[in-house]
């Protein structure tokens, strides 16, 4: 599935019912905090934790959704390492985990204390070599499943994220530009810098007969008689 409609379509499994609750993994702070700001104008109660948040601010997240008030908690691998939470119904691996061994962690996270529960990997097509990684790792095939009824042609309003690499070119690209200018302010100066000063004349005296300047010419003294 495209990532753009990564988010419609974990709105669209709370909508239906499908997961009462659930702890979604994505693979950057940045994709975390715009996951839980899409829910919310959604209408899900969501939260996230990850090293961008002060302890403060992760423990009142991880309490508010053990109690029930935040349907989703959105975390990043670190921030999640440690956190206890019991009978967790659902594992969403929003991105999947480049390292199998992050996706072992994860889903584990709904057996614990011999509960049951449920894992959904959402799987863009760049996404495919890192899941067949995981298969290879889990030593199985995992079943592959959609949704009924989700439009999964359709475009989304706005992207959940720029494409890194499309931030690496826009980024390039602004910097190709700030060296370009940089050089035309350099040679600007430099070109000023060697302009000729102005040749000094002859050394002149103002106040002739006209008002005018007047050259001191070697030779114009005129000599006095002798009387």
């Amino acid at each position: 599935m495209p990532q753009e409609l990564k988010a419609p379509l974990l709105v669209a499994l709370l909508e239906r019912g499908e997961m009462r609750e659930a702890l979604a993994f994505t693979r950057t702070k940045h994709r975390a905090n715009r996951l839980q700001a899409y829910l919310v104008q959604h209408g899900v109660k969501a939260e996230r934790i990850h090293g961008n948040r002060s302890q403060a601010q992760r423990t009142e997240a991880l309490a508010g959704f053990k109690s029930g008030r935040y349907r989703v908690l959105v975390a990043t691998d670190i921030a999640a390492r440690g956190i206890d939470i019991d009978a967790l119904g659902h594992v969403v691996n929003f991105d999947v985990p480049a390292v199998p061994d992050d996706y072992i962690h994860r889903v584990g996270r709904t057996a614990r204390a011999e509960a049951t529960g449920d894992a959904f990997t959402f799987v863009a097509p760049e996404e495919e070599e890192d899941l067949r990684r995981i298969e290879k790792a889990v030593g199985k095939r995992l079943p592959r499943i959609t949704v009924p009824d989700f439009n999964y042609k359709a475009k989304p309003a706005a992207k959940l994220e720029v494409p890194i690499g499309q931030r690496i070119a826009e980024i390039r690209t602004r910097k190709a530009e700030e060296r370009a200018r940089a050089k035309i302010n350099a040679e600007r100066r430099a070109g000023a810098g060697a302009r000729p000063a102005p040749s000094s004349g002859p050394p002149t005296r103002s106040g002739g007969p006209g008002g005018g300047a007047i050259s001191a010419r070697p030779g114009d003294s005129r000599r006095r008689r002798r009387r």
